[in-house]
């Protein structure tokens, strides 16, 4: 008899490794509510990927993301964590975290391609979430990440 091995990976993972066949570097950001740590820990140890996540920390569901989860061995350094508590808006989300973060990131790590997933829990009003961001709000960033041209 035989045994039959099931393998799960997130959808986000294999883009980006199909990415990693074309491009030197790939540069995650999740404005999801929830720490990104399936794609974290996938490229936990190469410097070919950054991750940055902006998330709610704490008592919170994966539990994951602490401001010093950096990365190891090769990829130390390369993922950046944004633990964040309830309740940030817009401004102080794009203004104080978002955009000054994601520019230093630009600079230093030159992602030839990006992957930005925004997942709507992070919206006010979210019975899972507990950020006050708005549509608006993710609009921002998404357009911010677009004016690298990457």
């Amino acid at each position: 008899m035989g045994v039959l091995f099931l393998f799960h990976f997130a959808d986000i993972v294999l883009a980006i490794v199909e990415l990693l066949k074309v491009h030197a570097r790939v540069l995650y950001i999740d404005i999801d509510v929830h720490h990104g740590d399936g794609v974290e820990e996938a490229f936990y140890t190469t410097d070919r990927v950054m991750t940055f996540s902006l998330h709610k920390y704490g008592d919170f569901f994966p539990g994951t993301g602490h401001l010093n989860d950096t990365g190891a061995k090769e990829g130390e350094g390369y993922s950046v964590n944004a633990p964040l508590n309830n309740g940030i808006c817009d401004e102080s989300y794009f203004t104080d975290l978002f955009q000054p973060v994601t520019e230093k990131i630009m600079q230093v790590f030159q992602p030839c391609a990006i992957v930005l997933q925004c997942g709507a829990d992070s919206l006010t009003g979210d019975r899972l979430g507990c950020f006050n961001l708005t549509l608006k709000g993710h609009g921002r960033c998404v357009e911010y990440v677009k004016s690298f041209g990457v």
